[in-house]
């Protein structure tokens, strides 16, 4: 799918604004898939639509979670959130959040749809992420496809975006609780070993030998850090 098709996600819980957005934006020749929680948007893949128009008062989560995980990834796919919250702090929130627009309800669905056109114009003269490299290791945060040199290596969605993340970030060192926040989401319940399970994974791909890493590196103390280029 590529970028500049008009093809939307929405994450929206109500029933009816959702059927209304369906009809009234396909009328506007923009194709919606809907989606009403936060799990289910969190399984979708971003960089398969041009917009994503997210609602903040899910009832599994709040929607910037979604926001602030692709940001801390690297994808960079259009955001405008649609809410209830119209106080100037909450608009403040989601913009500082990576949240590139923000409607409050209710709303006007020909201010909606300019909003979107509006976006998406802005997005196609952005520039597009470009494949990150760490020596024979290299990734595309677009499509999402991973490497050793000519050889594919088949990630995980969460293992992906960790190692995305990291090699995003080459040289620093993270907590398993920052982790777990930036990749993750903000309100994730779990355990901290849950980052060290993925962490052994994408090590079992990445490195020649996984007990003593050079690429994905243990900061003891600390947490994990993807070492920089030489």
């Amino acid at each position: 799918m590529k970028r500049t098709e008009t093809r939307i996600l929405l994450v929206e819980d109500e029933a009816n604004i959702r059927q209304l957005l369906v009809t009234t934006l396909g009328e506007a020749n923009i194709d919606v898939i809907a989606c009403a929680t936060l799990a289910d948007a969190q399984q979708e893949t971003p960089d398969d639509y041009a917009l994503v128009l997210l609602d903040l008062g899910l009832p599994d989560g709040d929607g910037l979670d979604l926001c602030r995980q692709l940001r801390a990834v690297g994808d960079q796919t259009p955001v405008i959130i649609l809410t209830a919250r119209g106080a100037p702090e909450e608009r403040v929130r989601g913009l500082e959040a990576g949240a590139d627009d923000y409607i409050a309800k209710p709303f006007h669905v020909p201010e909606l749809v300019a909003r979107i056109r509006a976006v998406l114009r802005r997005s196609d003269v952005a520039p597009r992420p470009t494949r990150l490299v760490r020596g024979e290791l290299w990734l595309d945060p677009k499509t999402r496809k991973a490497g050793l040199g000519e050889e594919p290596l088949e990630f995980k969605r969460r293992e992906f975006d960790l190692l995305m993340f990291l090699m995003q970030n080459q040289g620093r060192a993270w907590t398993r609780s920052q982790l777990l926040a930036r990749v993750w989401a903000q309100n994730f319940v779990g355990d901290e070993r849950t980052v060290d399970l993925h962490v052994a994974r994408v090590r079992a791909l990445i490195e020649p030998d996984a007990d003593q890493p050079k690429l994905l590196q243990t900061v003891w103390g600390v947490g994990y850090r993807m070492a920089e280029s030489d």
